[in-house]
C-alpha cells in the first residue's frame, strides 16, 4: 500500500474499465490525480503538433468532467501547465509519491517522449517511486500480440492478425471506480506555493486559441455535437446499441460518405481519448450481436467488431513500425516520388480545389474535426495518387491537426493505405472526385449543405459547375473562375497519368532501379486560387505555422 501514488491522466478520462486508476485506488492510502498540459504544444500525439480548436476543446471538456465526477468524491483533478518531463519529477518529489500510475500508449512518439519523462524521474528520485504502466488503451496489449508473431513481426495483413487476434480473449472490464483516495495532506497550498499559476484548470485561450467562439460554432453540423467526456460518450453508445438490428448488420463499405448526419457510430473521438473503454464497445456489441443468428450478423473486417480488430491492428503496426509517420527509412512503404507543393496542398486544405464534392468534404472537416471514413478516402485520394500528387505525409499532418479523434497509429496507417504506399496496392483503383460523391447523393443535397453557394444550382451540374453555361451560373449567382475556383487539375488526366507514375516507382523498386524523379502534376491555367489561411482555423503552412510550435 502506497503512502502517496500519482495517477497521471492522458488518455483513459473515465471511471468505467479503467484498470489503471483502479489499481492506484485500491493501492493508495492517498492519490494525487494529474494531468500535466504543454501550453505551447497542449494534448500533442506528434511533437511539436498542435491540435486545432475542435480537439482541443474535446480534451478540456473530458478533462473538466472527470474533475466534476473527482470533486463529488471529495478528491479533484490537479491541472499543471508545463513540460511533463519537468513537471512530474518535480511533483513525484513534493509528495514524495512512491508509485505513478499511467496508461501506456501504442504511439511511437507518445512512447518515446514517456520513455524520457521515466528516465528524468528515475534520475532525479531513483528507485523511490515505483512507475507502473498499464497497455490497457487498446483490447490486448501489444506485446502479447508480438509474441504470437512469427519471430515477433507483426503480420503484412489484416487477414493474418485477424488469426492471431481470434486465438486471444478480450478481457472482462474491471469494476467502475466509484470512490477515490484522498489528496496528500495539505496538497493545494504546496501545488500553489510551488507551481503558482501554473496550478490551474486553464481556458482555451490560455492555451494560445484565438475566436475560439467562432471555431466551435459549426461542431455539431455534420449531426453529432462531439462534446467531450465519459458522459456524452456512454450516451451515445447506449443509443447506438439501441439500434440492435444496425448493430447487427453495419457493414462499414455501405455507409454513406455525404449522409447529412454521421452514418456510423460517431464513438471514435470518445475511444480515442479514453472516454469509452475500447473492452466496453467490444462487449457490448458481443451482447447485440448474441441476441441474432450468427448468419444474420456481418463479420469482419466490415463489421463494428471488425472495426475494433482494424483498431488493434493499426495499433500493432504502429508500435513495431520504425519511423511508421514517415516515407524514408520505413521498412513496410514503397518509395514513391510525390511532389511538395504548398499552394496545392493549401488549396486542397482551404476548400477551393475547384470540385465541389472534395471541397464541401474538407469544409465539414474543418469545421467539425470529423469526417465519415469514406469521405477521409476520397479526399486523401485526391491528394495523393488520384489528382494532386502530394505526399501523404502532409496530408496525415492535416488530419492529426484537425480531427477531434485523430488518432496517431490509425492516421498514418489510413494515409498509407489510400495513397497505396503500404498495406493496399490496387492504385488503378480511384476515386473520382465527381462520379463517387453522386453514387450516394446525386442531387448534391451534402455540397448544397457544406457550400451554400450552391444552393441553386442544377443537380445536373452541382458536381461540375464549370459545365454549366454562363446564364445558369449567372442565375445561381456562382461564377466558375470568379466566385468558385475552376479545377484544379483535369481529374480524367492526372489521374491517368498518376497511375503511369505510381505504375513506374512500384516496378523501378521491385526492379531495384532508383526511385523515379517528381513531376509535377499539369494544373490548370484557368484556375483562381481563393485560399485563404485567414480562412482556415489558424493554420498555414509557413514553417512558424501555428500548427507548430514557435
Amino acid at each position: 500500500m502506497h503512502d502517496v501514488s500519482i495517477h497521471w491522466y492522458r488518455n483513459g478520462l473515465r471511471f468505467h474499465d479503467n484498470p489503471t486508476l483502479l489499481d492506484a485506488c485500491q493501492q493508495s492510502k492517498t492519490m494525487l490525480p494529474l494531468y500535466v498540459i504543454d501550453p505551447e504544444v497542449p494534448f500533442a500525439q506528434t511533437q511539436g503538433l498542435r491540435p486545432a480548436c475542435i480537439r482541443a476543446n474535446f480534451v478540456m471538456e473530458s478533462i473538466q468532467e472527470v474533475d466534476k465526477k473527482l470533486r463529488n468524491m471529495n478528491s479533484q483533478m490537479i491541472v499543471i501547465l508545463g513540460k511533463p518531463k519537468q513537471v512530474i519529477p518535480e511533483v513525484v518529489a513534493l509528495f514524495g509519491a512512491s508509485a505513478l500510475y499511467y496508461e501506456q500508449e501504442a504511439a511511437a512518439p507518445i512512447r518515446k517522449a514517456d520513455a524520457e519523462i521515466l528516465q528524468e524521474l528515475k534520475s532525479k528520485v531513483g528507485k523511490d517511486c515505483d512507475c507502473k504502466g498499464y497497455p490497457t488503451h487498446s483490447l490486448h496489449p501489444m506485446e502479447l500480440y508480438l509474441s504470437k508473431c512469427k519471430g515477433n513481426v507483426a503480420p503484412s495483413s489484416y487477414g493474418a492478425f485477424t488469426k492471431i487476434f481470434n486465438n486471444l480473449k478480450v478481457p472482462k472490464e474491471v469494476e467502475e471506480v466509484t470512490q477515490v483516495p484522498p489528496l496528500p495532506e495539505d496538497a493545494l497550498r504546496k501545488l500553489k506555493d510551488k507551481f503558482g499559476e501554473q496550478f490551474r484548470m486553464p481556458t482555451l485561450e490560455d492555451l494560445g486559441y484565438e475566436n475560439t467562439k467562432e471555431k466551435l460554432k459549426n461542431r455539431a453540423k455534420g449531426g453529432i455535437d462531439f462534446i467531450g467526456g465519459e458522459d456524452a460518450g456512454l450516451k451515445l453508445l447506449r443509443y447506438m446499441m439501441s439500434r440492435k438490428q444496425w448493430v447487427a448488420t453495419f457493414e462499414k463499405p455501405n455507409t454513406s460518405p455525404n449522409a447529412l448526419k454521421v452514418d456510423t457510430t460517431g464513438l471514435s473521438p470518445y475511444v480515442k481519448h479514453g472516454c469509452v473503454s475500447p473492452r466496453t464497445f467490444y462487449h457490448e456489441l458481443s451482447k447485440v450481436y448474441a441476441q441474432f443468428n450468427s448468419k444474420e450478423i456481418s463479420k469482419p473486417p466490415v463489421s463494428l467488431h471488425g472495426q475494433l480488430m482494424w483498431r488493434e491492428y493499426n495499433y500493432l503496426m504502429g508500435y513495431s513500425t520504425p519511423n511508421f509517420h514517415q516515407m524514408a527509412d520505413n521498412p513496410v512503404m514503397r518509395q514513391i516520388p510525390w511532389d511538395d507543393d504548398p499552394q496545392l496542398l493549401s488549396v486542397w486544405e482551404n476548400s477551393q480545389t475547384g470540385y465541389p464534392f472534395i471541397d464541401a468534404l474538407m469544409t465539414q472537416f474543418r469545421e467539425t474535426g470529423f469526417l465519415h471514413h469514406l469521405g477521409r478516402h476520397a479526399v486523401a485520394c485526391f491528394l495523393t495518387r488520384g489528382d494532386l500528387w502530394q505526399s501523404w505525409e502532409k496530408g496525415a499532418e492535416v488530419f492529426e491537426y484537425y480531427l477531434v479523434d485523430a488518432d496517431w497509429s490509425i492516421n498514418n496507417f489510413n494515409w498509407q493505405w489510400l495513397s497505396c504506399s503500404a498495406h493496399f496496392y490496387q492504385y488503378f483503383r480511384c476515386y473520382s472526385p465527381v462520379a463517387f460523391g453522386k453514387k450516394t447523393d446525386p442531387d448534391g443535397t451534402y455540397i448544397r449543405k457544406w457550400l451554400p453557394m450552391f444552393k441553386d444550382m442544377p443537380s445536373k451540374f452541382i458536381y461540375e459547375p464549370w459545365e454549366a453555361p454562363l446564364a445558369v451560373q449567372e442565375k445561381c449567382g456562382v461564377i466558375i473562375g470568379k466566385d468558385y475556383p475552376y479545377p484544379i487539375v483535369d481529374h480524367k488526366i492526372v489521374s491517368k497519368d498518376n497511375m503511369s507514375r505510381m505504375k513506374e516507382a512500384y516496378d523501378s523498386q521491385k526492379n531495384g532501379l532508383p526511385m523515379p524523379e517528381s513531376q509535377p502534376v499539369e494544373t490548370n491555367e484557368k484556375r483562381i486560387t481563393f485560399a485563404d489561411s485567414s480562412n482556415s482555423d489558424d493554420a498555414s503552412h509557413e514553417p512558424d505555422s501555428k500548427r507548430r510550435k514557435k
